[in-house]
């Protein structure tokens, strides 16, 4: 069989990555100590234990010397997600979840989504509310850049790192943009939880808001999530701090070396994402205010907070939403779509692939219009770039929204039949928006309440989105069709 000639290639590179989120686990048990919460170290342990040993029996495979075939790459990396996932969701278990509510919490910590079906969260244990903060930050920067930071095959690296939608790899060495997103992540994380920390939040707190709202995860400490501090300084300085997580890494990289903050504001993506964030901003309170009957002040505190969740695809609200109409949220709901940029830890469709279809709309109006002799080039980023590269780029970002698209409509499809889901439409919509972008902001449909088979659509749209889609239908297809050699 083509899979087990071909997997050890993949193992030992698999097995220092699981061994090392294995560890980072450990750091979960620490609070468990901190707080002297002694019952839940073993639940962790169980996931330390099983992702730590499933590491060491990849470690010991024997390699054979035969190389892998792309689809492999691809379906490793999807299996892979699968595997952590269901690892990080034993601790739940020890919490009162049943197995399809663990699974979701974890799925959805791990992918950066920020749902949650659990009540009552206030009551959980330090360590277990830390590890779901924790699988956000990890899960957000991407379980590969985890793996590839510690691995020392570098052969096969540029394909791993390309499984999880990444393609912006600032240096030569794949395994060294892997570190430097490390570093600055880390760095971002720091910065983050001294900020928030300002804000009068304890330290408590302001660590598990910091892990959350720089992997633009959304997940919180409590039910109600930003609403319970009500601190409006609080949500302030969270707008900057989503949008940290939010923009490319290679701006850091780039500040870091040039020192040219000129460089990083003229970039295309971080421009339109500002003026995304303004205009959105404005829509939103002035329709809050005229067409919700919110006062000024309330206009502006969750118009300008919710356009920054928005645009940075983080997903933390400081308003139920409930009391807002179909219009501003399906405004919303679209933006939380889009998402952030690419190379960042933001989800959605990205603002870079919307960007390539306005400049492909634009191309094609041009070439239209101009005479049949006239050579019309597209330009992007500034330049012109030639028809072979301008095609790519196009079918590039016009499949993944497509893609986006299709799981939209099949997951809406199915739930609307549901008197659950068809009673609140735009509720509907606005979840499963926020669901395929891996966003996590909800109108009040997704909760304990859900029905279990949506809980397990849930799941599989999670996963699916979080890998862009396109490795999970590979994986399928190489499922049907074997691991062909060719």
């Amino acid at each position: 069989m083509e899979l087990i000639r071909q997997f050890p290639a993949l193992a030992r590179t698999l097995s220092y990555g699981l061994i090392f989120i294995g560890l980072i686990s450990l750091a979960a048990i620490a609070v468990a100590c901190i707080y002297a919460e002694w019952d839940t170290i073993i639940p962790m342990l169980s996931v330390t234990g099983s992702l730590c040993a499933a590491g060491v029996i990849l470690r010991f495979i024997p390699q054979n010397g035969v190389k892998p075939t792309p689809a492999l790459f691809v379906a490793m990396t999807v299996i892979l997600w699968g595997f952590v996932a269901l690892c990080g969701s034993f601790p739940f278990l020890f919490a009162g979840l049943s197995f399809i509510d663990a699974a979701f919490e974890s799925m959805s910590a791990w992918t950066g989504t920020g749902f949650s079906v659990a009540a009552n969260i206030e009551a959980w244990p330090h360590a277990i509310l830390f590890w779901r903060s924790l699988m956000e930050w990890v899960g957000c920067l991407g379980i590969i850049v985890f793996v590839l930071s510690v691995t020392t095959n570098t052969g096969i690296s540029r394909s791993l790192f390309r499984t999880e939608g990444r393609v912006d790899t600032f240096l030569p060495s794949v395994r060294d943009t892997a570190h430097q997103m490390l570093k600055i992540y880390l760095i971002l994380t720091l910065i983050a939880v001294a900020a928030i920390f300002c804000t009068g939040v304890g330290i408590w707190d302001a660590v598990n808001l910091a892990l959350c709202g720089v992997s633009t995860g959304g997940m919180a400490l409590y039910s109600d999530g930003i609403i319970h501090y009500n601190n409006i300084g609080l949500e302030m300085v969270l707008i900057p701090v989503m949008f940290m997580g939010a923009i490319p890494f290679r701006l850091y990289y780039l500040l870091y070396k040039k020192s040219s903050i000129k460089k990083i504001l003229h970039d295309r993506v971080l421009y339109a994402m500002l003026i995304v964030f303004i205009a959105l901003a404005v829509f939103l309170v002035l329709d809050l205010m005229f067409s919700s009957g919110l006062s000024l002040e309330d206009s502006l505190r969750q118009g300008v907070f919710m356009a920054g969740s928005a645009v940075s695809s983080t997903g933390y609200q400081n308003t139920t939403l409930l009391s807002w109409g179909p219009a501003p949220l399906l405004v919303l709901g679209i933006f939380l779509f889009i998402g952030g940029a690419q190379g960042s830890t933001a989800g959605g469709i990205k603002m870079d692939r919307i960007l390539v279809t306005l400049e492909s709309i634009v191309w094609w109006m041009k070439k239209t219009i101009s005479s049949s002799k006239a050579v019309v080039s597209m330009r992007h980023d500034g330049k012109a770039v030639k028809d072979d590269e301008a095609a790519s780029l196009i079918s590039g970002s016009v499949v993944i929204i497509l893609c986006f698209l299709a799981l939209l409509a099949a997951v809406l499809i199915i739930l609307l039949h549901d008197p659950y889901f068809s009673s609140n439409i735009s509720g509907t919509i606005f979840g499963v928006l926020n669901c395929v972008a891996n966003t996590g902001a909800s109108a009040g449909l997704v909760g304990p309440d859900m029905p279990g088979y949506a809980k397990i659509i849930f799941i599989f749209v999670m996963w699916a989105a979080r890998l862009e889609i396109i490795p999970v239908i590979i994986l399928i297809n190489t499922v049907i069709h074997g691991f062909k050699s060719k």
